[in-house]
């Protein structure tokens, strides 16, 4: 396969901007390992290790009963070594209860061979996820 690219990674993060992640999703594999801030799952602030599936649910569901639409996640930096691809954004969004959702990401973001993500460890700020959740 040919090298991955930034292109390759920015393609798959252009749509998240207008807050479009099906792209993204549709590229990650079902068994990834998912880092969110810690080893240590912690429910109420959505951190932990998740494949696909328990990321959707015990993560990306709870947050979304909170937040109005999508987020837009706007990619501020790609840069790509070998297969990780190195990316930052910023998340925007409005909670249902009105205050805004303003995140700062980074994902740090392993691909096999086929280019599918096969391990993510994402940084963020869990305790705004936590009052997120809080609702």
């Amino acid at each position: 396969m040919a090298p991955l690219t930034t292109a390759d990674v920015s393609a798959l993060l252009d749509l998240t901007k207008d807050g479009d992640w099906l792209p993204l999703m549709a590229a990650i594999d079902p068994n990834v390992k998912w880092t969110i801030v810690s080893d240590t799952k912690d429910t109420t602030r959505g951190t932990g290790i998740f494949n696909l599936a328990s990321w959707q649910t015990e993560v990306a569901l709870p947050l979304r009963a909170n937040i109005e639409g999508q987020i837009k996640l706007k990619v501020t930096s790609i840069d790509v070594i070998g297969n990780k691809a190195i990316v930052e954004g910023q998340g925007e969004a409005t909670q249902k209860n009105g205050k805004p959702y303003n995140n700062r990401y980074a994902y740090f973001l392993i691909f096999s061979d086929e280019k599918k993500i096969v391990e993510i460890r994402e940084y963020l700020d869990s305790a705004l996820v936590m009052d997120v959740l809080k609702g």
